[in-house]
């Protein structure tokens, strides 16, 4: 009986998720710490199984497939990082010295035994992975903040608090990641009749009004 009411609660939460194809409409609720958290890896594994062939069209699929099974996490969330990072450019560089398909920096591909993230592709995906991994962990796989951590630095998430820092970067980041994540994770659904203008596709998350 228990666990048919997990398997219940489960398929309530994922259920409330209507779809929704557009980044820019997505709007954070921060005042729900913890909508994000996600399941334990074996309980990703049966709910959405990975299939490299969803992402074989995309560019350095088999790379990214690799490092995600390395590190143990949801390819489709790979893909949604490293799509908002660096739009799959392995030689990426940003203004504040990030690197790669995962726009790390040095000192961070350097914790993970990669002195020089722009070694090579699949390098910057096993560090960026890991890291990844660490920071799921570390904050209680509250997806959220691990994004948000991603960007700003896990130190600044401690910072304030285990909240999303306030910064208009991060806060346009999190829910850009998010937004990718939920589209290339689940199956295409039917577009949203018409007269609804407001739509929840996450936990937490809203979609603006038209």
């Amino acid at each position: 009986m228990k666990k048919f009411a997990h398997a219940l609660a489960f398929a309530l939460a994922a259920s409330s998720a209507a779809a929704g194809p557009s980044d820019s409409a997505y709007k954070l609720n921060l005042e729900q710490p913890g909508a994000f958290r996600l399941a334990a890896a074996a309980a990703i594994a049966k709910a959405a199984p990975a299939e490299p062939k969803k992402f074989s069209g995309k560019p350095f699929a088999r790379q990214i497939q690799k490092a995600s099974d390395d590190a143990g996490v949801d390819p489709a969330l790979v893909h949604a990082l490293v799509f908002v990072e660096s739009r799959y450019d392995p030689a990426a560089r940003s203004p504040k010295g990030a690197l790669g398909l995962m726009q790390l920096m040095p000192a961070t591909a350097s914790r993970y035994g990669e002195a020089n993230p722009l070694r090579s592709p699949e390098a910057n995906l096993r560090a960026g992975t890991r890291y990844l991994k660490d920071l799921l962990q570390m904050f209680d796989q509250r997806l959220e903040l691990a994004l948000a951590a991603y960007n700003a630095g896990e130190n600044a998430v401690l910072r304030y608090g285990s909240r999303i820092p306030p910064y208009s970067e991060t806060r346009a980041y999190v829910p850009a990641v998010l937004a990718k994540y939920r589209e290339w994770r689940e199956p295409l659904r039917p577009a949203t009749p018409p007269g609804r203008v407001r739509v929840q596709y996450l936990p937490g998350t809203l979609r603006a009004p038209d």
